[in-house]
C-alpha cells in the first residue's frame, strides 16, 4: 500500500503527477492513496493505462473540498467506499474503502488533518472522530497527512500502531525534509524536517514487513528544484497472517466531483 500527498500547487504540476504515477508503476501497490488531490491531478491518474486496466477508483475532488481531494485506487475488490467529514477549518475529511476478505472485513483511509502548529487542539479532535468511525473495523489501515509534530504521537495508542517506529525505530523517516527536497525550501526558504506522512495498522489480520519513502529525487536532473510533491509518498508493503487472501466482493466505482452531501 502506499499514500502520497501529491501538492496542489500548480508549479509543474502535470509533470509531477506523471512522474508519481511512474513511480508507482515500477511497482505498483494493491492500495494507493492520495491526498490534495485536484481535478487535473484526478484526470491524470485515471488516464493511465496501468490504472485504467487494473484499478477501482474512489474519488472526492473539487466542490467543497477545494483543494484537498482525495483518491483512493485499488486492485481488490471494493465492499463500498465513504466519504467522512471531519471538524475542520481547512475542508478536511476521511475516504474510507471497505475490503473482504477470508479474515473478516478491513478498512483502508485515506485521512488529511488540519495544518499548523496552531491547529493540534483541532487534530486531537480530527482523530478521535478518525478513530470512532473504525470501531466497527476489526482491522484498518490508515495512511495519509497527519500534520502532526513528534510532541502529538501520544494521541495514537493502542489498538493503532505507527508502522515506521515500528518497523525503523532509528530512521527519522521524514516526509517534509527541506535538506533533501530543495522545491519545499524554496517554498519559504526556512528548513523543515518532519514526519508528517503516517501509515498505521490496526487488528491482527496483517502484519507491517516493510516501509519506505518514496519521491526523494528531483523529476529530471536538469531541473534539481522540481521534486514530485512537497512531500515525500510513503510505500508499505503488509502480510496476511494466515491463510490466502480471498475478496469475495463486487467491483465498487465511487468517483465523486464534490463530496456527498451531509
Amino acid at each position: 500500500m502506499s499514500t502520497y500527498n501529491i501538492w496542489f500547487d500548480a508549479k509543474s504540476a502535470a509533470a509531477r503527477f506523471r512522474h508519481i504515477a511512474g513511480l508507482l508503476r515500477a511497482d505498483p501497490p494493491d492500495v494507493m492513496v492520495f491526498q490534495e488531490v485536484t481535478p487535473e491531478a484526478l484526470d491524470i491518474f485515471l488516464a493511465q493505462p496501468w490504472i485504467r486496466a487494473d484499478y477501482r477508483a474512489a474519488a472526492v475532488v473539487g466542490g467543497d473540498v477545494g483543494n484537498y481531494g482525495m483518491l483512493l485506487l485499488s486492485r481488490l475488490p471494493v465492499q463500498r467506499a465513504a466519504y467522512l467529514r471531519l471538524p475542520t477549518r481547512a475542508n478536511r475529511g476521511v475516504l474510507r474503502a471497505d475490503f473482504l476478505t477470508d479474515g473478516g472485513r478491513t478498512a483502508v483511509c485515506s485521512v488529511h488533518l488540519d495544518s499548523g502548529k496552531r491547529s493540534r487542539w483541532i487534530r486531537g479532535w480530527q482523530l478521535r472522530a478518525l478513530f470512532r468511525s473504525l470501531r466497527d473495523a476489526e482491522n484498518a489501515v490508515v495512511m495519509g497527512d497527519f500534520n502532526m509534530r513528534d510532541d502529538e504521537n501520544g494521541r495514537i495508542g493502542g489498538p493503532y500502531r505507527d508502522v515506521w517506529p515500528y518497523l525503523r525505530p532509528d530512521e527519522d523517516g521524514y516526509t517534509e525534509d527541506t535538506s533533501i527536497n530543495l522545491m519545499r525550501y524554496d517554498m519559504k526558504h526556512k528548513h523543515r524536517q518532519v514526519r508528517f506522512d503516517r501509515v498505521l495498522l490496526k487488528g491482527r489480520a496483517w502484519v507491517a514487513e516493510d516501509i519506505e519513502l518514496m519521491g526523494t529525487e528531483p523529476i529530471s536532473k536538469t531541473d534539481p528544484r522540481i521534486f514530485p510533491s512537497d512531500h515525500f509518498g510513503v510505500r508499505c508493503r503488509f502480510r496476511r497472517t494466515g491463510g490466502q487472501t480471498s475478496c469475495i466482493t463486487g467491483r465498487v466505482d465511487a468517483r465523486r466531483r464534490t463530496p456527498p452531501p451531509g
